[in-house]
């Protein structure tokens, strides 16, 4: 079989924090390294929250911050940040229309340490886990470097007034409804991520595969030659998806791998 690269979404794919990583996917990704082939994380996590253990587990690069940051072997390649300028017209956006937000970029994760409620500490609970050498409180002088964000909406926000701003220069990625989104910035996906890594590693797009679960992973599995939908995935994501394997805790991804006889 010629040489392979498959991409691996993380949360819900390889990861749950009630798991871990399960046994048979460190297997399968040994095996699958032993093989020949290649193992890339591709993450809409940015790079400070994706941990070293994960990459030892035979990961050859990452695909982080939803296509805006790729590395391989250890070397960055792409690294796409917000304007300054643009920053500053978001934030002052969304803090008008009573949006919490958290700045995701690849050493920090920026928060306003001011906010407070249900609507802030949803979203910031699973970066708090990681740390507060990663979270870095907004003041005037922060230096921002930016891939993406995390926005929800508060009880006071009007999703008629603020989404189309929005989406002027990001592309919302809806989780679980309208109050929890992702802002990508316009045109940058993980399909983008993947055709930059696979051209500068002079891999046919024909040798492409990819596991994901979440609605930012179905650009992924439409651009890669055979995208494969984890059991536990999104229904959108399912109904989009021709190729399906077990749940994450059934041992979706060596069962993926070798239903493919990449293992």
């Amino acid at each position: 079989m010629n040489k392979k690269i498959v991409f691996f979404d993380v949360d819900g794919t390889l990861y749950l924090p009630e798991i871990g990583v399960p046994d048979s996917a460190k297997e399968a990704i040994a095996r699958l390294s032993d093989n020949g082939h290649i193992p890339i994380i591709c993450t809409g996590r940015t790079r400070c929250l994706i941990p070293d253990e994960l990459i030892d587990l035979g990961f050859q690069g990452i695909i982080a911050g939803a296509g805006t940051y790729i590395e391989y072997e250890g070397k960055v390649i792409e690294n796409l940040l917000v304007d300054d300028p643009l920053i500053r017209e978001i934030r002052s956006f969304l803090k008008k229309h009573q949006v919490k937000y958290v700045i995701e970029g690849p050493e920090h994760i920026y928060y306003e340490k001011k906010d407070e409620g249900e609507e802030y500490s949803y979203i910031t609970k699973l970066f708090k886990f990681f740390g507060e050498d990663i979270l870095k409180a907004l003041d005037s002088d922060t230096t921002i470097r930016m891939n993406k964000m995390s926005c929800t909406l508060s009880k006071d926000t009007d999703p008629e007034m603020v989404m189309p701003k929005l989406e002027e220069n990001f592309q919302p990625i809806y989780h679980g409804g309208i109050q929890m989104f992702e802002l990508v910035p316009r045109g940058i996906n993980k399909a983008t991520g993947i055709e930059t890594l696979i051209k500068y590693l002079d891999i046919d797009q024909n040798d492409t595969f990819a596991f994901g679960d979440s609605n930012n992973d179905i650009e992924m599995l439409e651009y890669v030659d055979t995208g494969i939908a984890m059991g536990n995935s999104y229904p959108e994501v399912l109904e989009r998806i021709r190729h399906k394997t077990k749940s994450i805790k059934e041992d979706g991804i060596y069962h993926g791998l070798k239903m493919f006889g990449l293992i």
